[in-house]
């Protein structure tokens, strides 16, 4: 092997840590929200294992391209597992809230979730959850920036639509007369 190959594979394989570092804990939110905690490590693996393979082919490798890859990694761990729907539970999601120092019940919110299609629970997951901008979510599942604003409003109207708030979290709004 040649220096000038040594030094190439040297700073490929610095480039790829960095982007592992960078991208590493936003990619596991990521899959985490989408399959059993049991699987989060496999999938977040073999994700950066292909995107590894395919690092050195990347004009400028993105987050929104690893969720791509992850987003296809998924799709088929759902296929193994005989495509049952997985939705997050409850006490996921708390297990995911601890982890952020947060306190969420997010019964309400999976509810209305479980009652929308798959597409639109997508869309709502990239844009509120994983808080991509439209341009990344539009790389994410090669659409154009258009046609996600447009799923996106969609999604939100039919979520608005399905969701079902406790009236204990109401605000109570004292009677001026009393």
């Amino acid at each position: 092997m040649s220096n000038t190959s040594a030094s190439l594979d040297d700073a490929h394989s610095n480039d790829f840590e960095w982007f592992f570092r960078e991208n590493y804990s936003r990619l596991s939110r990521y899959v985490a929200r989408r399959v059993r905690p049991s699987k989060v490590d496999d999938v977040v693996s073999a994700s950066f294992l292909v995107a590894w393979e395919k690092f050195s082919t990347v004009t400028s490798p993105s987050l929104p391209w690893l969720i791509r890859i992850a987003s296809f990694v998924v799709a088929n761990v759902w296929r193994k597992e005989g495509r049952e729907r997985r939705l997050v539970t409850v006490a996921h999601l708390d297990e995911i809230a601890t982890s952020w120092g947060e306190s969420f019940d997010g019964s309400a919110v999976l509810s209305a979730m479980a009652t929308l299609g798959e597409s639109d629970q997508e869309i709502l997951r990239l844009v509120l959850w994983e808080e991509l901008p439209r341009e990344d979510i539009a790389l994410v599942l090669g659409l154009s920036r258009n046609a996600v604003n447009v799923r996106f409003h969609r999604a939100l109207q039919n979520f608005e639509r399905s969701i079902v708030v406790p009236h204990h979290l109401y605000p109570v709004k004292e009677d001026p007369n009393a």
